[in-house]
């Protein structure tokens, strides 16, 4: 009699196999995968709609390649409170009008609204339901920030951000209320910590100090005085004890573009343009000094005529007065 075999289907069906890798950029693990639950969840608690999973995906950028990325009609959110400085949320102009939607008249409607620019509203009411999502994340540098101010001028956030490397966590979700659906795209940029691996230690215990540490120690570490100029103008030294309250001085508008990092021999030691970090006035550097000798000064705006042929000439740096050692006599200098 012959015995029948078990279907051979079955047994492959049976037998364990090796999950397939993830496609490349796709995040299937890590924060990528935290994130579409942890949103998911926080659309549930905040907002009358439900939000499908989608695909997501995590890769490392530049700060100058996430600004590319960035739509100019995005709803765009600082990130504040990680040791490795600012991050940004960033909606989509449809996941940003479905959301703002549906917390303000309970459903979305058949059609969706026209694109226009959030306001202050908008962002408070989207702060919640983005420190609700980074709390959930299982990712300790994006569990650590909150959402701190919107950023209504894309263009601040090349002044705003640190010029590092971000880890950027993309999520398309579809946006569902009854029948009604919309899509969306979610985006985290989480700027990446700097590794700290632990030194060894070259010396050791008890021996002498190397003579580079004994440098760093009595040189390295002496404060260094740097002035920030804005721009140079050459008047009668009449005219500066004239200065008060109110009076005004004209600089040329080429300066307005550069800013120049000035030791206190007046060597040029770097050139930078004017800014913003983390909400105070700053100065980021641009280049540095062609060949390392200091580049052309700027130009000077000669002012009035001096009230007598004796006037001694007087220079305006960073907004105090000084006089300018050419024109002074040698036994001042």
């Amino acid at each position: 009699m012959n015995v029948q075999t078990r279907d051979p289907l079955l047994r492959r069906k049976l037998a364990s196999r090796t999950p397939p890798a993830p496609a490349e950029g796709q995040g299937a693990i890590g924060p990528a995968q935290g994130l579409a639950r942890s949103f998911a969840r926080a659309i549930s608690a905040l907002v009358p709609l439900v939000a499908e999973q989608g695909a997501s995906a995590r890769q490392s950028v530049t700060l100058s390649e996430l600004l590319d990325t960035i739509d100019t009609d995005a709803f765009v959110g600082l990130l504040a409170g990680a040791e490795g400085g600012p991050g940004l949320v960033v909606l989509d102009q449809s996941a940003f009008s479905a959301i703002i939607e549906a917390m303000t008249i309970g459903r979305l409607g058949p059609r969706a609204p026209v694109p226009r620019r959030p306001t202050p509203t908008d962002s408070s009411l989207l702060a919640d339901l983005v420190n609700h999502t980074l709390r959930d994340l299982q990712d300790p540098v994006a569990a650590a920030m909150r959402f701190h101010r919107p950023v209504a001028d894309h263009r601040l956030l090349a002044v705003m951000l640190d010029d590092v490397v971000f880890d950027t966590i993309s999520l398309s979700v579809e946006l569902a209320s009854g029948d009604v659906r919309r899509p969306g795209q979610v985006m985290l940029g989480l700027p990446r910590a700097a590794a700290d691996p632990a030194a060894p230690d070259l010396v050791a215990p008890g021996d002498t100090k190397s003579w580079g540490e004994k440098l760093e120690t009595s040189v390295m570490r002496s404060p260094a005085s740097l002035l920030a100029e804005l721009g140079r103008i050459t008047l009668p030294l009449s005219e500066v004890l004239d200065l008060g309250v109110g009076s005004a001085l004209t600089l040329p508008l080429s300066n307005l573009e550069e800013v120049q990092i000035v030791a206190l021999d007046g060597s040029v030691q770097a050139l930078g343009r004017l800014g913003q970090s983390r909400g105070n006035r700053a100065v980021r550097l641009t280049s540095w000094p062609t060949g390392g000798a200091p580049p052309h000064r700027m130009t000077d705006i000669e002012g009035p005529a001096p009230r007598a042929a004796t006037a001694v000439g007087n220079k305006l740096t960073g907004g105090s007065t000084e006089g300018s050692r050419s024109d002074l006599p040698s036994s001042l200098e």
